[in-house]
């Protein structure tokens, strides 16, 4: 299928749905696809119980949410080098979502012996100050320099769509919230809400509430708001200028 057909196709899709409809029908539908998906890991693994399953560290779901992440880094290389005319958006994009599932697998605390997740580590005397200047050098500083070209770059796109309706800006918000609130479940589900203590069994279900919500995150956001992404760099009136390729 040539891209003009591609983009034919997902122009349609975006105006079949209005604002809201189709981003709920979308993430229904993605946890639909990670409950059976869960149930089936269950039953093929043979594991005893469902937090065997799903909050286990680098079990079948973290697992699971690793491999669609990287699903959709090689989809963003293999879009760098069809669209090479915005190839730096792209790897961009395969940059964050080769981090994700990265991070799924705690590659980083394997990978340097501690915990980049804890702001804290960054000023603890207890790992080498060289080690710690390397990982902002080449990890932090260079995220958060992608991180706000990406940002400069969707914000035109955003603006357009905000006006015109476009049905894919609302799964990108959905997308962003659920991430915050993954975040915010990772750090609460250790340590507590505030000053109320959670008790072990509370903490375990966090943990369940994390994992899932991770793994509905990753499915949604490949399955249902990608195409819509498509649609905002390929459209003919795209401000960002591009046209599709025949």
């Amino acid at each position: 299928m040539s891209a003009a057909r591609t983009v034919v196709s997902l122009e349609r899709m975006r105006d079949v749905q209005p604002f809201h409809a189709g981003c709920l029908k979308h993430f229904a539908q993605a946890v639909a696809y990670v409950a059976i998906g869960i149930v089936l890991v269950k039953w093929g693994t043979g594991l005893p119980g469902w937090q065997d399953v799903i909050a286990s560290e680098n079990g079948p779901v973290e697992r699971m949410s690793a491999a669609i992440w990287f699903m959709g880094f090689i989809w963003c290389l293999g879009a760098a080098f069809s669209q090479r005319n915005r190839a730096i958006e792209w790897l961009g994009f395969a940059m964050f979502l080769l981090l994700f599932g990265l991070r799924e697998l705690d590659a980083h605390v394997w990978a340097t012996g501690w915990n980049l997740d804890k702001v804290a580590n960054f000023w603890n005397p207890h790992y080498p100050l060289l080690e710690r200047l390397l990982v902002l050098g080449f990890l932090i500083f260079p995220c958060l320099i992608v991180g706000l070209m990406l940002c400069s770059r969707f914000w035109k796109v955003a603006g357009r769509a905000w006006r015109e309706g476009e049905a894919w800006l609302s799964h990108l918000i959905l997308s962003l919230g659920l991430l915050v609130l993954c975040v915010s479940l990772d750090k609460v589900g250790p340590y507590g809400l505030l000053f109320i203590e959670i008790s072990d069994s509370g903490k375990v279900f966090l943990m369940i509430l994390e994992e899932s919500l991770e793994l509905i995150l990753a499915v949604f956001a490949l399955v249902s708001l990608w195409p819509y992404l498509q649609v905002a760099f390929l459209s003919d009136e795209s401000p960002m200028g591009i046209r599709p390729r025949s």
